[in-house]
Formats: structure tokens, C-alpha cells, sequence
């Protein structure tokens, strides 16, 4: 027979209890004064001070606390904050252990992101000190696995392209085909010194560019510009430009007429020539759906603390490049600041604004039938601000569009803060990005793996997309020397069947990033609204599997004029398809007409004209892939 061991540490214990269940009367007032413990506070040991973890559940773990007279057997109390919210996101009680005390997390915390978490000894309704405040930071969500066949790479262009050398100044960037040829040109906004022009890069095939604002009539030498956008807004099938002025001494903004081969002729109306407020993001949009766009412009750049008086621009497109100032309503008076998007966010046919605020509240304008509504960002889920820039882009293939905020934190370093769409225009926070460059982030199927991908303006890394809206880091990206940078935009500038990116930079010259990928499928779609406009800005483009309409869906595209702080990617919308080789291709214009077409060949780029909805449904462009 084993003799049997007897655990002294186990009958020490519960003695004490024992002693403090009889004699609690008499030790009360030596262990705690009213709700005060007369305790130490714990040290927090592990994990140590700004560890990133392997687990989103650690395990906290502090040294016990002690009484300041006698010894006594706590409780302790760990409480875990989500660093850039400040707020609660788990907590619970623990009994206390030998020496060291822990508390399990059990909720699954976020990925990437920076926790705070302490501890005090609680007895009796009494508590101790707080411990000292530790961090943690959660892991990256694991890596997609490696594909063999779609090998990932960048290449910097910038000066063989003919981009740089640039002056400085560089703020947002806008392609569109102005000239014609199917190829997307570049329109760089420069504001650093008074007065200064415009740069305008015409694509010339090849990789290549010439920079001719002046001789195409854009230049806009005055007082320096932060927003524009390419729109065709006589429908008349190519596109105009919208250029936005925002110098000290003010400026009024610029509407300039093409004449379908690249070359402008001011055509700025009387109602936007007496504006002179400095303006930073410009969106052309349909707000009232009659097929025409109209114009909005942000006043200012600090958005809640900018002079009192200070109001937006809205102006109503008549027709024939004419235009009605509207001066009432939120979308005048909202306190905006920096860029702005035009979108769908909540998916009921009527394109929203969204614009950041500098030293404010995310404004949301809903529109409702060409009514706008301020929305507070709470109303629907939104916890963060964005500084400088707001985009949005489906990244999980559901068909409502997610957001990207990037906003300051409170060392004044960019941050990016990502939010799913639950759908109907309500959100919830998925992760943080830190340690950012650049004032926006924009999203592209850079591998063409039918999934969007991220890139913030002037980052050295990318972020790839695993299908579902995680994201990890991939392939390096060339910046090397970049300062200050703001904007960014993707085209296929060299018609390789992938996106390629500029990126607009304040203290040195602009950036041009060629992607390498090859080996995968791909699509891209122009389109012609039923009223004859390029681009039929508001459309929603969705792909699917050739004869498979519903879901999953390969992905869907928003038809927009800016995104983010000062970026335009190309109108011309594009599509990885991966390894399949034939599609169908949905579109619902802004007024409701819907065009189906089947049997679409991948490695081609087609024209869906709304003109011709019924007849022939649309016309294409076969266009094969280099590699």
C-alpha cells in the first residue's frame, strides 16, 4: 500500500481561509478602509512590456500583490483595452496562485493590433492599486500559401517612364484615357509653391510618358491644386477635367472641356468662377440620377476646425457644361476636410459621399434619391476617423463595398483602420494597419488571383488578400527615396493585363510602379452609360464564372471618380480572374438598366454600352496579353 503524501501547501491554505473566516472582524480593518486595499499592486511579468504575440488568447500573468500589514489571500482583476479605441474589450477574475497570479483571454482579440492590459488585487467589494500598464500587439494573420504560377514583383519606373525627375509638390493622381487611344493618361496635382502648374502625362505606349499640360491646355498655372477628377460630363464620350485650386489667397476651381483627342479648352461657368475657398477632394457623381454628373468639392483642409464661415461646393449639372451652385443644405455646410469618395455604401442605387476631417468626425452625407442626410459614423458602426483619406472597395467579393480609413493617432503617425460591410451600409471593424505611409490606401488585384489587394501611398511593402478580407504582407515595393508621398491610383499603363501605380509625393519627385505578375487570367471592362457617359460613373460591374450567375462571385467593381485622399484609378475597370478562361459580365447602371453578357473570353478588354442594351448588348476590343 502507498503511503499517502500529504500537500502541506494545500492544508497551509486552507487554514488561512479558515483564519480569515473566524477572525474577519478582527483583520478587516488592518486588510482594507472602505473600498481601499491595503495592498501592493501586482507586477505584470508576462507577456513583457510591447511583445507581439503568436495567440490572439494570451495568457496574462503578474506577480501577486501583497498586504501592507498582514498576509491575505486576493482576488485579482485583469482588464485588457484596445489601445488606439481606448476601450474595454475583455476582463474577468482570477483566484490567486502561488507567487504569480494569470487570467486566460478567451476571446479571440483582433489581428495586428496594439492591446493595453493591467491587473489589482481585489478582497471583500475592496480594491488595490492598479499595475503598471502593459502592451501587447497581436499576431498578422498567417500568409496565403505561395503561388508558383503568379509570381509577384515591382519594378520602380519612375524616371525610365519619363514621370521623373518632377518638380516637388506632388498631391493627388488621376488616369483616365484623355487622348483617345485606349491607353490611360496621367494627371499629377502640384501644390507646394505659388503659383505652380499642373502636370499632365500623356500616354505614349511602352512604359513611357510625356508631360504636356500646357500644350493640352491643363497646366492650371495659379495658385497650386489638391483635387481633380476626369469625368465626361457633357456625355459626349470622352472624358473632361474637373481641377480643384487651393492656394492661400484662394482660387477658383476649373472645369476644362476635351475635345475627344487630349485637348482642353477652359470652360469654367459663372457659378464656380466666384468661389474662391481653397479646395482639397473633388468628386464627380450623378446625385440625382437623371444621367448627368454633377460636382462636389471640399472646402478646406482641417474640416471641424477650419474657419466657421467656410462652405463646400455643390453644383448641379444642367447640361451642356452648365452648372447650378447649390448653397444649402449638409452637403454645403458639413464640416469636411481633405478627401473625399463617391460610393454606394449603402447599396440602394444612390451614390453617398464620405469625406475625411482633419480635426473632426468622419462626415457620411447619405443620399437619398438626391436628399442628403448627415449619418454619424457611430450610426453605423464606424469607431475611427480618417485624417486624410477614406476609400472603398469590395474585398470579400460579397457585393457591397468595405472601407479603408487612415486617419492620425495620437503621435501623429498614419494609421489605417479596415472595416467590412455587413451590408446595408453598416460596419464592423476588422483590423489596423501601422506604421503607414502616405494619406490613403487603394485597393487592386495585384496578382490577379480575383481578389482586391492593398497598397498604401508610399509603402515599401504590399498587402495581399486571401479572398475573405485578410490581408498579409507580400512582395516589396520600390520606394526607396519617396518623401512625403499622399495619393495613389492604379492603371494598366502598359497593357500587360495588370495594375501598375502612381503615387503622388509632396517632397520629391512622383512614383510610377510597374507590376511584373504574370501567369494568370484577366478582364477589363469600359463602360457607356445609357446617356452616352464615359465612364457611366455609379455602375456596379460583377463577374462571375461563365454561366454561373449568383454566388460566389469572382468580384464586383464600383464605377467612381475618386478615392481616398486625391486618387483616381483608371476608369477602366479591371479584373484577375485566376486560371478561368471565360465569364459572364453583369453590369447595373446608375438609372437601373442592367446588361448581361455571356461567353466572355478572359485577356481582353470590352466595352459595355448602355446605348445598346437590348440590341447587341455590347462591343468589344480584343486585346492580348504580353505575357
Amino acid at each position: 500500500m502507498q503511503p499517502v503524501v500529504t500537500d502541506s501547501y494545500s492544508r497551509l491554505r486552507r487554514h488561512l481561509r479558515y483564519v480569515v473566516a473566524v477572525f474577519a472582524p478582527f483583520l478587516l480593518p488592518v486588510v482594507a478602509v472602505g473600498q481601499t486595499l491595503k495592498a501592493t499592486a501586482p507586477t505584470p511579468t508576462a507577456p513583457a512590456h510591447g511583445t507581439t504575440l503568436a495567440t490572439r488568447t494570451p495568457a496574462l500573468t503578474v506577480q501577486n500583490a501583497e498586504g501592507l500589514y498582514v498576509n491575505a489571500w486576493f482576488v485579482y482583476r485583469f482588464e485588457v483595452y484596445d489601445a488606439g479605441r481606448g476601450t474595454l474589450v475583455a476582463s474577468g477574475i482570477s483566484e490567486q496562485l502561488t507567487g504569480a497570479s494569470s487570467f486566460q483571454v478567451a476571446t479571440q482579440l483582433d489581428y495586428a493590433t496594439t492591446y493595453w492590459w493591467r491587473a489589482r488585487a481585489q478582497l471583500d467589494g475592496a480594491n488595490g492599486p492598479w499595475s503598471p500598464t502593459f502592451s501587447f500587439v497581436t499576431p498578422d494573420p498567417a500568409p496565403p500559401p505561395p503561388s508558383a504560377t503568379n509570381p509577384l514583383s515591382f519594378t520602380d519606373i519612375s524616371a525610365a517612364s519619363g514621370i521623373a525627375p518632377s518638380a516637388l509638390g506632388g498631391h493627388g493622381v488621376m488616369f483616365g484615357d484623355a487622348t483617345g487611344n485606349n491607353r490611360p493618361d496621367l494627371y499629377i496635382t502640384m501644390n507646394l509653391s505659388d503659383p505652380q502648374a499642373d502636370l499632365f502625362f500623356v500616354n505614349n505606349g511602352s512604359s513611357t510618358f510625356t508631360e504636356a499640360g500646357l500644350a493640352r491646355g491643363v497646366s492650371d498655372f495659379d495658385v497650386g491644386s489638391h483635387g481633380a477628377a476626369f469625368a465626361d460630363l457633357d456625355n459626349d464620350g470622352d472624358f473632361d477635367l474637373v481641377n480643384g485650386a487651393t492656394g492661400e489667397e484662394g482660387a477658383a476651381n476649373n472645369i476644362f472641356r476635351n475635345d475627344g483627342q487630349g485637348f482642353f479648352t477652359d470652360v469654367t461657368p459663372a457659378a464656380m468662377a466666384g468661389r474662391t475657398e481653397p479646395t482639397r477632394g473633388m468628386v464627380t457623381f450623378d446625385m440625382d440620377r437623371d444621367g448627368d454628373l454633377d460636382i462636389f468639392g471640399v472646402s478646406g483642409w482641417l474640416g471641424s476646425d477650419d474657419p466657421g464661415g467656410e462652405r463646400n461646393e455643390l453644383y448641379r449639372n444642367d447640361g451642356g457644361l452648365q452648372f447650378t451652385a447649390i448653397t444649402s443644405g449638409p452637403t454645403y455646410t458639413a464640416t469636411a476636410g481633405q478627401g473625399v469618395t463617391d460610393t454606394d455604401y449603402d447599396g440602394d442605387g444612390d451614390i453617398d459621399l464620405i469625406a475625411s476631417n482633419r480635426t473632426g468626425r468622419l462626415v457620411i452625407l447619405r443620399n437619398d434619391g438626391g436628399a442628403f442626410t448627415l449619418v454619424t459614423a457611430a450610426e453605423i458602426g464606424i469607431d475611427r476617423d480618417a485624417a486624410s483619406g477614406t476609400t472603398m472597395a469590395d474585398i470579400d467579393s460579397d457585393g457591397d463595398q468595405d472601407m479603408l480609413l487612415v486617419d492620425l493617432d495620437t503621435n501623429e503617425e498614419r494609421v489605417g483602420y479596415l472595416f467590412r460591410n455587413n451590408g446595408g451600409g453598416s460596419f464592423s471593424r476588422l483590423r489596423e494597419f501601422n506604421s503607414i505611409e502616405g494619406f490613403m490606401g487603394g485597393f487592386a488585384d495585384l496578382d490577379n488571383d480575383q481578389d482586391l489587394d492593398l497598397v498604401f501611398a508610399g509603402d515599401d511593402v504590399s498587402y495581399l488578400n486571401d479572398g475573405a478580407g485578410t490581408f498579409t504582407q507580400g512582395p516589396a515595393i520600390p520606394v526607396t527615396g519617396i518623401d512625403d508621398p499622399r495619393a495613389i491610383a492604379f492603371a494598366d499603363t502598359d497593357q500587360d493585363g495588370d495594375l501598375d501605380f502612381a503615387i503622388g509625393a509632396k517632397l520629391s519627385s512622383n512614383w510610377l510602379v510597374r507590376n511584373n505578375v504574370g501567369g494568370a487570367n484577366w478582364l477589363k471592362v469600359n463602360l457607356i452609360s445609357p446617356q452616352g457617359q464615359r465612364g457611366a460613373y455609379g455602375s456596379k460591374v460583377t463577374i462571375y464564372e461563365d454561366g454561373v450567375i449568383g454566388s460566389p462571385t469572382i468580384g464586383t467593381r464600383e464605377s467612381r471618380s475618386n478615392n481616398g485622399y486625391l486618387g483616381q484609378d483608371d476608369p477602366t475597370l479591371h479584373f484577375g480572374l485566376g486560371q478561368v478562361a471565360a465569364v459572364t459580365v453583369t453590369v447595373t447602371f446608375l438609372d437601373g438598366t442592367i446588361s448581361t453578357i455571356t461567353g466572355v473570353t478572359a485577356n481582353q478588354t470590352i466595352t459595355v454600352d448602355g446605348r445598346t442594351v437590348g440590341t447587341s448588348g455590347f462591343s468589344h476590343r480584343p486585346h492580348n496579353a504580353r505575357r
